[in-house]
């Protein structure tokens, strides 16, 4: 089995017709040989009754039995030879002895006497299909019915034979005709098939069946497999393949295949971006609760456009990657601060020992310590949660190595938050913030950034304030536009980013801004999911 589904579809197709054609050849020569048979016989039977009825009333036969002379019979055997072929006729009396017949070879030695007692004893006539001296025949026998002027009298009979050979030569003359046709026709089917199978292995790639079907099982598996979401519809909007994952972001549970891509999908914006033919990348498409990234891509046969394919990413999962990657980027870079401004307090306190300046050296400890101290006390005694602590923490060692004054406001307080303030929502929203208000104090004469929180109401406030240069009128409205800054190339996504951390959390931002004086940042998370955080 397995070498025959390994046969070549060219192969295939040929041996099909092939063997479709002899049997549809064989089948019809079949019913035309039988149907041809049937009815030449019952013409042939016609015709061998027919001339034995008109032999049969020939006053010539009547005058012979009448007067005995034989003459005359003889000129009618003559004249009934040339005119009765493939006919065999035979005259017969009473005793069934042959008197005149048209057989001079005597091809039939000797006629079955039994067959002719209905025509001599009830001058019936018929005929029927027989053998006479191994020959099949058609065998017609009529009575010889004399008329004697008082009474009539059955005097013999007539008996015509038909020689079946000549009925089935006749057959077998047409069957050749019909042969050479039919082979004609089947060399017609064979090249036809022949171009039929290369048209066919053209439209497939010059691929096998087997390899196709191999090709199927394979893009199933994968299209299924694989996490993106991947959609494709034909050129009149329907859908032709819907992987799981598919199903899964568009929350789709019925059977898609051949359904009306508007149908299945509800979302105006979405059928909009699908509905559209034409190459897209990275379309945000908010579908439900979730905001999809799209690409879309025409598949096309020539100039053709005959469908396109669509992919689906969740941008949760895009952006809890990038969270991910930005908590352990913040992490690391609030860790090597911490470590690079111990060491260097270590070192001046090693530089202070080694020159014999005790006092200075614990002098030097006792106020890291008081500055820790109120720092501490603030951070642990005003802010409980756990999350802030540990962003404040990394970004206090970061702004002491950067010669930085940064201020937890004393007048903060902080209970511990909600959980669906998660801790990498946090570290875009703060860390952004903070690390925009270091780098605005840099190189200023004043390097002052603070930080205040609270909690009482409804929302939990940020406020994160600098003594930078100020954001000028013409910079204000593009601020929170991703990829614009004024600090040069591929930069510009921060603030970007942490409006929509706080606007996916129902929240708000806002700022004020000096030129020369400073910015504050003001930024609102509502406690709860549906307060919607503006003021």
């Amino acid at each position: 089995m397995k070498k025959f589904v390994r046969v070549s579809l060219k192969v295939k197709i040929l041996s099909l017709v092939i063997l479709l054609m002899v049997f549809v050849i064989f089948t019809l020569s079949s019913i035309f040989i039988f149907l041809k048979l049937t009815d030449d016989i019952v013409k042939a039977k016609e015709l061998t009754l027919a001339s034995a009825k008109t032999y049969s009333y020939m006053p010539v036969l009547h005058d012979y039995f009448k007067s005995g002379e034989a003459a005359e019979i003889n000129i009618l055997v003559e004249q009934v030879k040339y005119q009765t072929d493939p006919l065999t006729v035979f005259f017969l009396d009473r005793q069934n002895n042959v008197f005149a017949t048209t057989d001079e070879e005597r091809q039939f030695k000797r006629l079955h006497s039994p067959d002719h007692y209905k025509a001599l004893i009830y001058g019936s006539n018929y005929v029927f299909q027989t053998r006479e001296s191994g020959t099949q025949v058609l065998k017609a026998v009529v009575p010889i019915v004399v008329d004697y002027g008082e009474y009539n009298k059955v005097e013999g009979s007539v008996v015509v034979l038909y020689d079946m050979k000549a009925i089935y030569l006749a057959i077998w003359k047409d069957i050749e005709k019909g042969l050479l046709a039919s082979a004609l026709i089947l060399l017609i089917g064979i090249f036809g098939s022949y171009l039929l199978a290369n048209s066919i292995r053209r439209d497939t790639m010059n691929l096998e069946p087997y390899e196709i079907a191999a090709l199927y099982r394979e893009r199933s598996a994968i299209l299924q497999s694989v996490r993106e979401g991947i959609l494709a519809v034909d050129e009149k909007g329907t859908i032709t393949m819907m992987n799981s994952s598919a199903r899964e972001l568009l929350e789709i549970e019925k059977p898609t295949r051949g359904r009306p891509l508007s149908d299945v999908i509800g979302c105006s914006e979405l059928l909009g971006v699908l509905g559209n033919f034409e190459k897209q990348s990275n379309i945000e498409i908010q579908y439900k609760e979730k905001i999809m990234i799209i690409s879309t891509q025409p598949i096309q046969e020539g100039n053709r456009r005959i469908g396109m394919v669509a992919s689906f990413r969740d941008r949760t999962e895009i952006k809890q990657m990038i969270d991910a990657l930005s908590e352990v980027r913040q992490y690391s870079d609030d860790l090597r601060a911490q470590a690079h401004e111990f060491s260097n307090k270590m070192y001046a306190i090693l530089g202070l020992l080694q020159l014999n300046k005790k006092e200075e050296a614990i002098d030097f400890i006792k106020s890291e310590t008081h500055i820790h101290t109120m720092e501490e006390d603030v951070l642990f005694s005003k802010i409980q949660d756990e999350k802030v602590q540990a962003i404040l923490l990394g970004k206090i060692a970061q702004a002491s190595e950067k010669k930085i004054e940064f201020a937890i406001d004393p007048e903060s307080s902080l209970e511990e938050l909600p959980e669906r303030i998660k801790l990498s929502s946090l570290i875009i929203i703060l860390g952004n913030l903070l690390n925009n208000a270091f780098e605005a104090v840099k190189g200023r004469e004043e390097r002052e950034v603070s930080f205040f929180v609270t909690d009482i109401g409804h929302d939990v406030i940020f406020e994160v304030m600098d003594t930078g240069k100020g954001i000028s009128e013409e910079a204000a409205p593009h601020i929170f536009q991703k990829g614009f800054s004024l600090k040069g190339e591929n930069r510009g996504y921060g603030l970007g980013n942490v409006q929509d951390e706080v606007e996916s959390m129902g929240g708000s931002i806002e700022f004020k801004s000096k030129e020369g004086k400073g910015t504050i940042f003001t930024v609102y998370l509502p406690k709860e999911g549906n307060s919607s955080g503006k003021h």
